[in-house]
């Protein structure tokens, strides 16, 4: 086996590993709740919580991985998140749940900005598309094995316990990383651009970036739910089982894991026969978040019908965790190898901040609903939806990598990827 295959799968295996650690307060939420006496506002805050540091810290790492090896930031980053896990066991109250959070927020903020610059140290321009859509998946699988083991292991040892589980298995991938982990040395260009760095006002201020991480924040808003909203709303907004809401999670996750993997293939066939990047990873993303906005907008009309409502929200679901994979490999396009790293984690900081307001959000409108779960959980879920309808349709016009790649890069800029020549 290849040894950046081998390393690809560790990556992949500590972003499920990380979403296990994310997702286990939401699939606990109901009996934490009732055991510690929360509210929907505290609840909806302890949710915001974990965001609070999560841009920020993704943000600081994200520079630190421009001159530091990622395997030792991988490193240092899985033992964070085993300590968060500790502190949540054995928490005794909202303090403690709060502190963990924001602890586990810390540790986990940098992570996908992280692998996926692993990732792309073995990988070319020219092949970034799949690995990259590799690392979205591992989430995804993540959320999956999850949705069928947490809240089983929760049922039958308690939500302690199960935290403590979780701490164990980190410690497993932390020694097999440090025994196989290494670091890829595949760069952008070969030459004099493969040192270039722009001012980093540049970088962030064309409209190409801010618009990217604009729709990325937007497809978060609803995604940030599953780690704290989604499985309470299952359980006493639409009256499922614990295990119920957890095979409405796998579903909607195994929805989508398989649209990245068919788009993300599809784009990479279509650059490869010529088609441009705008064409390619733009347009479609921008398509389809378009269609989930429709969707979570429509499902706040269909009081009490709850199979058409969920169907229509997992339809909006799905289609909106498109846009993360299409989002990262656009701002590696267009960003300078050297600064490529930060940027990523600007870009995701800027997407992952809508963490800090969705749960809340959520909380207020419950308590305006008088305590409604389902009213005040799919109120939010139309409003994310106007808001990504709009945006998704000034975004075609408005993203163009390509030019931006040629206006930033200059003659520095490497030849296009395959098939994107000239500009859309």
């Amino acid at each position: 086996m290849k040894k950046r295959t081998v390393v690809l799968v560790l990556l992949m295996l500590v972003m499920v590993i990380s979403v296990l650690d994310k997702t286990i307060f939401a699939f606990a939420g109901a009996q934490i709740i009732d055991e510690l006496k929360l509210s929907p506002t505290e609840f909806g805050f302890i949710g915001s919580a974990f965001f609070f540091l999560y841009s920020i810290s993704g943000v600081l790492v994200g520079f630190l991985a421009n001159r530091f090896p990622t395997r030792w930031i991988l490193a240092g980053m899985s033992v964070v998140w085993m300590a968060s896990q500790l502190l949540v066991a054995l928490s005794s109250g909202f303090a403690a749940l709060v502190a963990g959070r924001l602890l586990l927020g810390a540790g986990t903020g940098p992570g996908t900005a992280v692998t996926q610059h692993a990732c792309f140290k073995w990988f070319g321009p020219k092949e970034r598309v799949l690995p990259s859509a590799l690392i979205q998946v591992s989430i995804m699988l993540g959320a999956v094995l999850g949705a069928l083991s947490l809240p089983l292991a929760i049922q039958h040892f308690g939500w302690r316990t199960a935290y403590l589980l979780l701490a164990v298995l980190g410690l497993v991938w932390l020694v097999v990383w440090l025994l196989f982990g290494r670091e890829g040395q595949q760069t952008e260009e070969e030459g004099p651009g493969a040192s270039l760095r722009l001012p980093y006002s540049r970088l962030l201020l064309n409209r190409s970036f801010v618009w990217i991480t604009l729709m990325g924040f937007l497809s978060y808003l609803p995604t940030a739910l599953v780690y704290s909203w989604v499985p309470v709303y299952l359980q006493k907004g639409q009256g499922m089982t614990p295990m119920q809401s957890g095979y409405t999670v796998m579903v909607v996750t195994v929805g989508v894991i398989l649209a990245n993997l068919l788009l993300s293939t599809l784009s990479q066939r279509a650059m490869q026969r010529g088609v441009t990047v705008q064409r390619a990873m733009v347009l479609p993303p921008m398509v389809f978040a378009a269609i989930a906005g429709v969707a979570f907008c429509a499902l706040t009309l269909l009081h009490g019908d709850r199979l058409a409502i969920l169907v229509l929200y997992a339809l909006g679901a799905i289609l909106v965790n498109v846009l993360p994979t299409f989002c990262n490999t656009l701002v590696a396009y267009i960003a300078p190898s050297a600064q490529r790293g930060s940027m990523l984690a600007i870009h995701i900081g800027g997407m992952t901040s809508a963490g800090m307001l969705a749960p809340w959000i959520v909380g207020q409108l419950v308590e305006l609903r008088g305590g409604d779960i389902a009213h005040g959980f799919e109120t939010a879920l139309g409003l994310f939806g106007i808001l990504t309808v709009v945006c998704a349709v000034l975004g075609c016009r408005i993203i163009t990598p390509e030019r931006t790649r040629q206006t930033l890069q200059g003659e520095h800029s490497e030849a296009p990827l395959p098939g994107a020549v000239g500009h859309a």
